[in-house]
């Protein structure tokens, strides 16, 4: 499933010219709504061929960027589910579930250059340390290292990322 998240993050950057997950978002006809959520953080939903990702207005900005990029990876890979009541609410908000992991991957590999991790690995910083630096949570570097392992990278993912990480 990584080559295949791979290949599509890869596809959209080519093909809107950007990393901007609302850029994308934007290109894509996907509306994008800021609500007040409460806890929640964002969901996907499809209607009447319309597709929406929806934010919670009071996350700080660089979230909503790390949410929309996983919303618009439920889109890209999940829209079936999205289209099905029953399953969309199983699917999209059950954080332990796999179409989750998968949003995190396409959200990690969407936002995070290759060559970003791996200078900083290079330099064996630890996965802490580089989240620091890079102002993301911890559990995105340790996505991308598992992206990066499976292309070949020599890197040593630590797996310490789960699904539930967008929760807290």
């Amino acid at each position: 499933m990584i080559n295949i998240i791979s290949t599509e993050v890869e596809r959209l950057i080519k093909k809107y010219r950007t990393r901007n997950p609302f850029e994308i978002a934007s290109g894509m006809n996907i509306n994008i709504v800021f609500e007040n959520l409460g806890n929640l953080k964002g969901y996907y939903f499809y209607q009447s061929r319309f597709r929406y990702i929806v934010i919670n207005q009071k996350i700080n900005d660089k979230f909503k960027s790390i949410i929309c990029a996983h919303e618009l990876g439920h889109d890209r890979l999940h829209q079936h589910f999205a289209r099905n009541t029953a399953i969309r609410e199983f699917s999209l908000f059950d954080m332990s579930s796999k179409p989750e992991r998968e949003a995190n991957l396409f959200a990690t590999e969407l936002l995070i250059p290759d060559n970003t991790i791996m200078d900083f690995a290079k330099q064996e910083y630890t996965y802490e340390f580089i989240a620091a630096k890079l102002d993301i949570p911890v559990e995105l570097v340790d996505f991308k290292s598992q992206i990066l392992k499976n292309k070949g990278y020599d890197i040593n993912p630590i797996q310490i990322a789960n699904s539930e990480f967008l929760r807290k």
